[in-house]
């Protein structure tokens, strides 16, 4: 556990003290004596995995605390050769060439000691301490296919996160690299595609994952220009592959997080035979290939140790073993003088996007829980702060920041909510942990938990930065405060993997297809009905209530603007689609009071309620009260 010592108040108190604590057979103290462990779990068996490799090999470095797992108290110290590649007969089937041989060996000597990582050196140099993590198997390629794997993959993003050990760029690598890269092979690919991959793995060669396009934006995913053509090899010959092209300047990827380090990438295009598109599939890149364009992104506001690309293609050719081929393939047949690229899928239908893209879920779970983990150390130092910093209350007095009625009252809040935030992703942790373990892909209402998840924790976090910023005076101000120009890794967090307002919209699109027949708005009436005349909205109810009766705003509202569009002559889809956007601060008011309703009620349901709960309902209910003006 990241902290022993919560609140008497807390979730977790209130978990230890409640009538289901001690018995496990029972569901709900399963779940809560899981959770209640689950941190310090995930960090012992982080630290028992870095003292294996200090023993061993000697070249890491690590305090006396067994739970003080940091990477910041690390010593990197190893030679990494850059020229290492796998063999030429295993990269041979993949890129139809000769492995890469010679380059340089380079010795990094680095220590970050006990203070956050420089976020602003050079990217290059940055790189290579990913590449010494994976080839000291700080965590193997097993962290993102099991059940305790993925739960360390969480752990491992939480120390990044907190403010003593604080490696912001160094936490994006990993995602990028181990699920975004290494998770879409793994899921997606042949097993002769996994071996290739534990190999690349093991050396320290880097992966990037090459989805968002330029003119896309945040709708990457539903559009998707980049294509890979089916080609045959020779006139005359047997075998072909995929011409992999950027047919303009929108299509080209961008925002492409070690993009220019890669040696290699995973990219999303649409797979075209024949002429007829087969929809985004996604295929292995060298990265060296020529017809490679990668450019930098431009220097950033921080953060400028992490290497943003854009990435282009020029028909680069890739072979046929280059599709990931678990689920789909193209294969060659000739019959005599006529040659068919047969495309081929497992099960009664091609792969789908969200399938494609399900390692978007778990890079969603790691982004809300790193901002949760980002504001508790902000919370800590800001409390330290506080209750040392002696205020002038009358000419005879003084008290701590920390105890006047404002700031104890932001405190309790932020606190309240971190708790709240906590308990519910580490129940959606272990449930898309579960699944994995499972083999299966997760259903709609774990991706609509994990949405909620990554909006409103991310939300929260940047929410309670600015209230704790505001209320403890010129501290604020100070380099060595916990804000600053750090805290724009909040905003990398919104719009990473999938932005917060398309979420949102997604979120409202789920609740208003399971309220599109008669019998259902009639049940919402009711509901609403029923809450209000009851009175009691003070309860856990609150938020279901605030919520169904915004929705029911915004059915009317799409309703009267439909009608209204179709009376100037718009078309139904247009009229639709601009009902749509003119609802937008309807739609998101709905959006995130449905996320906290799943939030609060989820969290209480398997902890029992609680001040914390109390709280945060509180939190929530005024802030979604007070959406857009009616």
């Amino acid at each position: 556990n990241e902290r022993d010592d919560f609140n008497g108040g807390s979730i977790f108190a209130a978990f230890r003290s409640s009538p289901r604590h001690g018995r496990c057979h029972n569901e709900h103290g399963a779940v809560c004596a899981a959770l209640v462990g689950s941190y310090s779990a995930g960090f012992q068996r982080l630290h028992d995995s870095f003292r294996s490799h200090c023993l061993d090999t000697g070249t890491f470095a690590l305090g006396h605390n067994p739970l003080a797992l940091v990477p910041s108290k690390v010593l990197w110290h190893q030679d990494v050769n850059l020229g290492s590649s796998v063999s030429c007969s295993n990269k041979a089937w993949l890129c139809g060439s000769h492995a890469k041989g010679g380059g340089t060996s380079k010795t990094i000597r680095s220590s970050a000691g006990d203070s956050p990582a420089e976020e602003d050196g050079a990217w290059s140099e940055h790189a290579e301490r990913l590449r010494v993590l994976l080839k000291g198997g700080y965590l193997s390629l097993d962290s993102i296919t099991n059940r305790e794997g993925m739960l360390d993959f969480f752990a491992s993003h939480r120390v990044l996160a907190r403010q003593d050990s604080l490696h912001c760029c160094l936490g994006i690598r990993m995602t990028v690299h181990y699920n975004l890269f290494c998770g879409t092979i793994l899921a997606l690919g042949s097993e002769e595609q996994k071996t290739w991959l534990r190999e690349v793995h093991e050396q320290g060669m880097l992966g990037c994952f090459m989805l968002t396009e330029t003119g896309a934006g945040v709708l990457s995913g539903l559009i998707v220009e980049t294509v890979a053509t089916w080609v045959w090899s020779t006139s005359d010959g047997e075998e072909g592959g995929f011409e992999l092209h950027t047919p303009s300047d929108t299509a080209t990827k961008t925002w492409i997080s070690q993009g220019l380090a890669a040696d290699w990438g995973v990219v999303v295009a649409q797979l075209v035979i024949d002429g007829e598109s087969r929809g985004p599939h996604v295929f292995i890149v060298d990265m060296q290939s020529q017809g490679v364009v990668r450019e930098c992104m431009g220097f950033k506001t921080t953060f400028n140790s992490l290497d943003n690309a854009r990435v282009s293609f020029n028909r680069v050719w890739l072979p046929r073993q280059a599709l990931l081929s678990r689920f789909c393939s193209v294969e060659p047949n000739c019959c005599g003088d006529e040659r068919i690229a047969e495309y081929r899928f497992a099960g009664t239908r091609p792969p789908s996007f969200v399938l494609i893209a399900q390692r978007l879920l778990s890079g969603r779970l790691c982004i809300s829980d790193s901002a949760i983990a980002y504001l508790e150390g902000v919370l800590r130092v800001t409390r330290n702060y506080a209750e040392g910093r002696m205020v002038w209350v009358d000419r005879h007095r003084k008290k701590s920041l920390a105890s006047l009625p404002y700031m104890a009252k932001v405190l309790s809040i932020v606190e309240a909510g971190v708790n709240v935030h906590k308990a519910f992703l580490l129940l959606v942790q272990m449930q898309f942990a579960d699944a994995v373990q499972r083999g299966e892909e997760p259903d709609r209402a774990l991706v609509t938990r994990i949405a909620a998840a990554k909006v409103e924790a991310v939300e929260f976090a940047i929410m309670s930065l600015g209230m704790l910023r505001r209320d403890v005076g010129a501290y604020g101000l100070m380099a060595d405060s916990p804000f600053g120009s750090r805290n724009d890794v909040l905003l990398c967090c919104r719009f990473a993997e999938g932005d917060s307002r398309v979420l949102q919209q997604m979120l409202v699109r789920d609740l208003l297809r399971a309220h599109s027949r008669p019998a259902a708005v009639c049940r919402l009436l009711f509901d609403v009905l029923r809450s209000w005349l009851s009175g009691d909205l003070h309860t856990t109810t609150k938020l279901r209530y605030l919520r169904d009766l915004q929705l029911l705003r915004l059915m009317w509202t799409l309703r009267r603007s439909v009608r209204e569009a179709h009376q100037k002559g718009l078309a139904r889809e247009e009229a639709e689609t601009e009902a749509w956007l003119e609802a937008g601060d309807l739609v998101y008011a709905v959006a995130k009071t449905h996320a906290h309703h799943l939030i609060h009620s989820t969290v209480e349901q398997h902890f029992g309620r609680s001040k914390d709960t109390d709280r945060f309902l509180g939190m929530a209910a005024a802030d979604c009260e007070s959406g857009p003006a009616h």
